[in-house]
């Protein structure tokens, strides 16, 4: 059975509106495509583009250059390993900040800002 993939985000998984976002995926050795999926299957992004970190692990990059509201909410990873794809990541939620809101399409009541007072 494949081990399972991480996800992590660079600087971090709050991320100022219009700022840069890397989200890191990492896996074993011998990855050949690495996946980054939205709350649905339907929407992802593949990349071939794998570097070797070390000798027991893999990792692509997927940089987002200007995030906007739509960027919120849950992100996962998953990879390619011939012959099969893996198991799915934890999902990582990014939070967009605005001047005086934050978005966060899975959880808004999470936000103290939305609770009535």
């Amino acid at each position: 059975k494949l081990p399972r993939p991480s996800i992590s985000a660079e600087p971090g998984t709050v991320i100022p509106l219009g700022s840069r976002v890397t989200f890191v995926c990492r896996g074993p050795v011998g990855v050949q495509t690495f996946r980054l999926e939205r709350e649905t299957r339907s929407t992802y992004n593949d990349t071939e583009d794998v570097s070797q970190v070390s000798p027991s692990e893999s990792e692509a990059r997927f940089r987002i250059d200007s995030v906007s509201e739509g960027y919120a909410g849950p992100y996962r990873c998953v990879y390619y390993k011939a012959p099969k794809w893996s198991e799915q990541s934890d999902y990582l939620d990014l939070l967009v900040k605005g001047e005086d809101v934050t978005w966060a399409l899975t959880q808004p009541q999470l936000d103290p800002r939305a609770c009535p007072q």
